[in-house]
């Protein structure tokens, strides 16, 4: 996990060494009900909604979500939001 302030934002991501996501799926991964389809993934269980729930949060939040993905080898998934003004100092 890494944490890092950009301006006034703020910055967190989680590396994982899994399956990786395909290029084809990464634009979609945080839309509600998505599944990445095949046969590493045919015995997880799951709605497609939890990355749905993150994205939504946050950018209720003002911030945003995303994933750099290297098939086969692991993916970050990050998040940015605004840090409070009172914060900022």
């Amino acid at each position: 996990m890494n944490c890092q302030r950009k301006e006034a934002c703020v910055k967190v991501s989680v590396t994982d060494s899994g399956m990786g996501i395909p290029i084809k799926d990464q634009p979609h991964i945080f839309d509600r009900f998505y599944r990445v389809l095949g046969p590493q993934t045919e015995n997880i269980t799951g709605f497609g909604i939890g990355l749905y729930l993150c994205k939504e949060i946050i950018g209720r939040h003002g911030g945003r979500v995303g994933v750099e993905s290297d098939y086969g080898k692991g993916s970050t998934f990050w998040f940015e939001i605004p840090i409070a003004d009172e914060l900022l100092g």
